[in-house]
């Protein structure tokens, strides 16, 4: 089995994605291992991985942007560097998309708790901030470039874009 086979099994489950899913590390080191256990007679291990390769190949579409399957008004996350912000697509060209932040609110239950330590003290429950969202006529924008060698959406500093709107502050940095 050759690269060949494993393309046109992607290309099987997810056609739209089937390039970008092809150029991610993860999923075609699956593979790789598939070749390695057939190579070593470990047939039940090949299938079994095969099966998981496949799993991440019907679940990519949900987990990663792409160019393929971005679409003006999605939900988006700008990546800064701990914190993250929520946004939505305003536009998409061939190889970029741009945003806008939303409005998020924080859910006024959710009280950091911080304790004694580091420079001031550390919030030991910040993964608990959930959060409200709209759209923002007057939000900052951003414009993401598709990256084909780290396959993915970003911009200089180390910006990056991903799927689904997840605001979150970190209280730690």
């Amino acid at each position: 089995m050759k690269q060949p086979y494993f393309e046109n099994i992607v290309r099987a489950i997810d056609p739209e994605n089937a390039e970008y899913i092809m150029g991610d590390s993860e999923i075609t080191g699956e593979f790789e291992r598939v070749l390695q256990y057939l190579r070593d007679g470990k047939g039940r291990l090949a299938v079994f991985v095969l099966g998981e390769a496949k799993q991440k190949v019907r679940e990519f579409s949900g987990r990663r942007l792409t160019p393929a399957n971005i679409r003006v008004g999605d939900g988006v996350t700008i990546n800064l560097w701990s914190d993250r912000n929520a946004a939505t697509v305003i536009r998409v060209t061939r190889s970029t998309v741009t945003v806008r932040q939303d409005k998020a609110t924080i859910n006024p239950e959710f009280k950091p708790e911080i304790i004694p330590g580091g420079f001031a003290g550390h919030c030991v429950n910040q993964d608990e901030q959930t959060y409200t969202y709209k759209p923002d006529a007057k939000g900052r924008e951003y414009t993401f470039h598709w990256s084909r060698k780290y396959q993915r959406y970003g911009q200089p500093g180390n910006l990056t874009l991903s799927k689904g709107r997840h605001e979150f502050y970190d209280y730690n940095f």
